[in-house]
């Protein structure tokens, strides 16, 4: 899909990758644009004391080094489902976090959504905006972004209220375990959608590879997974003022994980990142595929 350079540079424009580069050292701050490399990064129980679910919304605002990264994830959830035709009964949005725009594409293909994260600051988080409460994240931006890839935006609240509606569950979930959405048991879904989470999760290839056949696990046979992430995140990634390990996989290594899942690749889509497109963070690629079992 992107593979002509044309298509890809005007991408890259759209989703305003490369702009970064003119920001000064003084704008960029004093700890410059160079990858992140801390001596102890955090990882796994520390994301329930250290994790700040304000501070990750925060890269969902336009102007932001992360909002083309996540223009780049709802454009292409919003063709993956709609040209493969992934949809059903039941979907479950696995490792959440505290956010819901990568939902927002997935919603309407579906009857139910089970929404679950590690984290109860996020799962605190995405009741509150289910439940409409005062001082609960805005998402109106990104639901009038995805009504206007439908083709209709006049009706963006509508949207809203549908997937307010549809979230049946909030969850916890630990990709690490044999059940992944361990106390709580569930008959498999037909579609698990799961963003930017298992490289997080894990702590090296072979807990990446488990993580995938453990969410494989309550996948209905015929049913599908749709991922998204990063290619060759090298550095550490920061949120407010933690930063927190991630483990750098390449296709091929997502690709291996994926067999050993007993999962078939079925449309896979990539844009590369210049160093300059997120500062102090080393990322090569961003990627969303869907795979069916």
């Amino acid at each position: 899909m992107l593979g002509n350079f044309g298509k890809l540079f005007k991408l890259r424009v759209l989703l305003g990758f490369g702009k970064s580069q003119h920001r000064t050292f003084a704008q960029a701050g004093a700890q410059g644009t160079s990858a992140v490399k801390a001596t102890r990064a955090r990882h796994g129980e520390d994301y329930h004391t250290h994790f700040d679910p304000k501070a990750y919304l925060a890269r969902y605002s336009p102007g932001h080094d992360f909002y083309g990264m996540k223009m780049f994830f709802i454009q292409q959830l919003h063709e993956i489902f709609r040209d493969n035709q992934v949809r059903g009964d039941r979907l479950l949005d696995i490792g959440t976090g505290p956010a819901i725009a990568n939902l927002i594409s997935a919603s309407r293909h579906f009857s139910e959504i089970v929404a679950s994260d590690y984290a109860e600051s996020n799962r605190t988080e995405l009741w509150a905006w289910t439940r409409a409460e005062a001082g609960a994240y805005d998402w109106s931006h990104y639901f009038k972004i995805v009504a206007e890839l439908e083709r209709n935006r006049e009706n963006w609240e509508v949207i809203q209220q549908q997937i307010r509606q549809k979230i049946k569950a909030v969850v916890p979930c630990d990709v690490n375990q044999e059940n992944p959405l361990a106390p709580s048991v569930f008959q498999p879904f037909d579609a698990v959608l799961c963003s930017s989470v298992v490289d997080v999760a894990t702590s090296c290839l072979a807990a990446y590879n488990l993580a995938l056949r453990n969410i494989s696990s309550i996948l209905k046979s015929g049913g599908y997974l749709v991922l998204t992430g990063h290619l060759n995140f090298e550095s550490n990634y920061v949120v407010g003022d933690e930063e927190f390990s991630i483990v750098p996989v390449t296709k091929p290594n997502i690709e291996m994980a994926l067999d050993g899942a007993k999962l078939r690749l079925v449309d896979w889509r990539e844009i590369p990142m210049h160093s300059s497109d997120v500062p102090r963070h080393h990322i090569e690629g961003l990627y969303v595929l869907l795979a069916k079992k």
